[in-house]
């Protein structure tokens, strides 16, 4: 009895532990930015953004990665936790590890564009 009261008080931590690891950018959440272009672009609280529009290069990095909304004019969103991780990879990581982090942020919608308003 004594075992299962251990596991079943672990799984009930787990799960706890789980529900409190939420993003810190809501989607839901928005703001408004304005770029010393003039242009204004809504884009999630909290998030690191671009200061200018996208290449079209980069526009076809993020489609190839899995953001299919980018476009000519828009900038781009991170997460800030996404941001550091993406530094980290510059400075020493692989491609690979690149392409894999910016491919499961397009999937978690932790990555982004943004049109101007």
């Amino acid at each position: 009895m004594k075992k299962l009261q251990y596991v079943l008080g672990l799984g009930v931590s787990m799960v706890l532990v789980g529900c409190m690891n939420t993003p810190t950018v809501s989607n839901s959440k928005m703001q408004t930015v304005k770029l010393a272009d003039g242009k204004s672009y809504s884009v999630p609280a909290g998030s690191v953004y671009t200061k200018a529009a996208v290449t079209p290069q980069a526009i076809q990095f993020y489609k190839v990665m899995g953001v299919s909304n980018c476009k000519n004019g828009d900038i781009t969103w991170e997460d800030p936790s996404i941001a550091n991780k993406i530094n980290k990879i510059m400075r020493g990581g692989t491609k690979q590890e690149g392409i894999t982090m910016y491919v499961e942020a397009a999937k978690a919608g932790t990555i982004g564009c943004a049109s101007p308003l």
